[in-house]
């Protein structure tokens, strides 16, 4: 039954785009009533995004590999690196089968010692793959297997009992994730706006930009499963955007016009009024006492493991932005050599809890990890230490 209102609301919502038919027994012409657009269908995603294929990408680094190779110190070490790699697979060392493009880029820009290292990396995401890809192999046939057992037992196909034949219509994965989207876009017309700022891409790693794309990849599914979401918006977020790229990746619809999430190569001062506009940020001195629905909260997409610096700082200061941080050391008593540096997702899941719930406690209990909290029965419970932040 919950399924049967749940298709329903999905397909009068569809219903809505056509044309209206009417029933005689009405006095009112209904048909003269415009339904605005751009409450039923928006345009999520700039009309220049495109689905970009592994060879257009391929096509692309090509592209800039050989503008590189131009330079006769970077074709040398291209060379050398080839003849490296050729040595490596003749010794039997751990190098993956292939280099694409976008890896020989990367090893031009490498020191010689995380050369080697990078080699080691691609081999172990190439064997994981292969792996990957034999367990997926594995499950087809397997599952081929059980219903072709199934057949045998039952030929009529009439097999009632739990995952069996139902009377109820089932929910499937798609059903759910309609419904949800239908409910995210229903929620960003009236809830406060989050921004995330996709404009750090340069001063990250290639394992720390994918990182912070599975971060906004989670960032995203828990705003989506909330009761009240929030519209999210990705600022300075261009096509070659190189976050965007990895997040591409993993979601590959995210350009479609139906996709309910706001991306856009503009900055969030061009996109909103600046006066609205809150950065959040660890390293600065004024504390967030309360969730404020008429502000527009800003997250830096940046995950910085290797050298941890002020950017988000830097940069609002350089903007003119109020900044803000989370009030954690108010509320919480943080554990002996535990660090008070939180993901992006847990950001966004404590501004959106502390929104919903009105109590800092709670979004704190929920998304933070117990590891980092200190026990009340601890020595050390309600004393000031002095933790390294990020």
């Amino acid at each position: 039954m919950c399924n049967f209102g749940l298709k329903n609301s999905i397909v009068l919502f569809k219903k809505l785009q056509s044309v209206v038919i009417l029933s005689s027994s009405f006095n009112t012409n209904l048909s003269k009533i415009q339904i605005p657009t751009h409450f039923i269908k928006r345009n999520f995603a700039e009309s220049l995004y495109e689905q970009k294929t592994k060879s257009e990408i391929d096509e692309k680094d090509d592209k800039i590999l050989q503008q590189l190779l131009q330079n006769p110190d970077m074709n040398k070490k291209y060379k050398l690196l080839q003849y490296e790699y050729e040595y490596l697979r003749e010794t039997a060392q751990l190098v993956p089968q292939t280099l694409r493009p976008k890896d020989y880029i990367y090893l031009l820009n490498s020191t010689k010692t995380h050369q080697r290292k990078h080699f080691r990396f691609l081999f172990i995401n190439e064997k994981r793959r292969e792996k990957n890809r034999q367990k997926h192999e594995q499950k087809i046939e397997a599952t081929r297997l059980k219903m072709k057992r199934q057949e045998e037992e039952c030929s009529s196909g009439l097999k009632y009992g739990l995952s069996h034949n139902s009377l109820f219509m089932r929910i499937y994965e798609k059903s759910l994730d309609s419904f949800l989207n239908f409910n995210l876009l229903m929620s960003s017309m009236f809830e406060p706006k989050i921004v995330f700022d996709c404009g750090y891409d340069n001063l990250m790693a290639t394992h720390e930009i994918m990182n912070c794309a599975k971060q906004l990849l989670l960032s995203f599914v828990y705003n989506r499963m909330h009761k009240t979401p929030a519209d999210l918006y990705f600022c300075n977020a261009p096509q070659d955007n190189k976050i965007l790229t990895k997040f591409h990746s993993l979601i590959p619809n995210v350009y479609e016009t139906s996709f309910p999430l706001n991306i856009t190569s503009k900055s969030y001062l061009d996109t909103f009024d600046k006066n609205d506009l809150v950065y959040l940020t660890p390293h600065c001195n004024k504390e967030m006492t309360f969730y404020n629905p008429d502000k527009i909260y800003i997250i830096g997409a940046l995950v910085d493991k290797m050298s941890p610096q002020p950017y988000s700082l830097a940069k609002a200061k350089k903007e003119g932005i109020s900044m803000e941080k989370l009030p954690i050391d108010r509320y919480l008593h943080w554990n002996t050599g535990s660090t008070k540096s939180l993901t992006l997702n847990q950001v966004l899941a404590i501004l959106v809890d502390v929104k919903y719930t009105k109590d800092w406690m709670v979004a704190f209990n929920n998304n933070i990890p117990t590891r980092k909290m200190m026990r009340p029965n601890s020595e050390y419970y309600g004393k000031k230490v002095s933790i390294k932040t990020n």
